[in-house]
């Protein structure tokens, strides 16, 4: 495909003037239309973004508005449904997190999108981010030796009113927890670092906020290449950190959100009770891209053009959702639940 793509957005507030915007600084894309279910919200965001059509319904969006590729910037229990229409219309799908939910509308979504033969692609902005890329480069490289552990937590918070603002907030059928929400892109980045996750073992619970999921939680991970990982995530308290350590058998790389903020290598020099460690200065590994969103949205519109599969394909982009899926699995029942568990349904 070497013409412009046509571009549209659905789901017309929050996230969705993000993807407008990376859009707009896209090379290869063009923004023609946008969609959403509250008129008032399309007539508002197409006036903001110069948009020509808006529409209530996703699917005619892509048919009357000869539309080539999709933003899906909707609820999160809405995803699949969204992605379904769009890509049976002939769209081109760009997702935001979580793809969806449960895991039946995951894989949902997948299969349409491979029926219909289009492009499917999740949105983690992290893995465009350039200390992210370089933390992985060096554990991909062995530059800390082979990885033991690999702990992450995010620390937030958000209040009462931020769940009550709409009914589906917080909510297992359409929204998720705090990990779902504002630990997934953390724990998406420690298991695309370490190399992907075996097993989970949970602990979450609702600590401090009236919501149906969690608000706080802690998870032990056992990563495909049988390191150990932890994660946890809050959002019920005040002053938190947001912060991922890798740690190998010859160092250790720290990051606060995507930053690289120190990595020490060991030098050989040993005792019963110390390993010398020295500091290494690591430069950041730029995505063709970009950053961000900027570069999430640039790289799909450069996959689709040119065919190949975008750096988050839908199979990929799943990874997080299924480990969160078995850690509530594993929280009501007790017990360590393997990926392949969530996956095979």
């Amino acid at each position: 495909m070497t013409e412009e793509l046509r571009y549209g957005i659905v789901g017309c507030a929050g996230i969705g003037n993000t993807h407008a915007e990376a859009v707009r600084e896209a090379t290869g894309a063009t923004l023609v239309a946008c969609a959403d279910l509250d008129a008032e919200a399309a007539e508002t965001f197409a006036d903001e973004h110069d948009v020509s059509e808006t529409y209530e319904d996703p699917a005619t969006m892509v048919d009357d508005g000869d539309v080539d590729a999709v933003s899906v910037c909707t609820p999160s229990g809405t995803h699949a449904d969204v992605t379904a229409d769009v890509a049976r219309a002939g769209a081109h799908v760009l997702c935001e997190k979580p793809l969806d939910v449960t895991a039946e509308r995951v894989n949902r979504m997948i299969d349409v999108c491979d029926d219909a033969g289009v492009t499917l692609a999740g949105v983690f902005q992290r893995r465009f981010d350039p200390g992210l890329r370089r933390a992985k480069r060096a554990v991909d490289d062995g530059e800390i030796g082979r990885p033991v552990l690999g702990d992450t937590h995010v620390k937030w918070f958000r209040p009462q009113f931020y769940y009550d603002a709409a009914e589906w907030r917080g909510s297992r059928e359409m929204d998720g927890g705090a990990f779902m929400n504002q630990g997934i892109h953390s724990l998406d980045a420690l298991q695309w670092i370490m190399g992907g996750v075996e097993s989970v073992q949970a602990e979450l619970d609702a600590l401090d906020r009236d919501m149906e999921c969690e608000d706080t939680g802690a998870l032990v991970l056992r990563f495909e290449n049988g390191a150990i990982g932890t994660v946890a995530v809050t959002t019920a308290t005040k002053g938190g950190t947001d912060r991922t350590e890798i740690n190998g058998t010859e160092g250790t790389i720290a990051l606060a959100e995507s930053e690289i903020t120190d990595v020490r290598i060991g030098t050989g020099e040993e005792s019963r009770w110390h390993a010398e460690t020295e500091g290494r200065e690591f430069g950041g590994d730029p995505h063709d891209a970009g950053a961000g969103h900027d570069g999430v949205v640039q790289d799909f519109v450069t996959a689709v053009r040119e065919g190949r599969e975008p750096e988050v394909p839908g199979r990929e982009a799943r990874t997080a959702v299924d480990v969160i899926l078995a850690a509530y699995r594993s929280a009501e029942t007790g017990e360590r639940v393997p990926l392949d568990a969530i996956r095979g349904e």
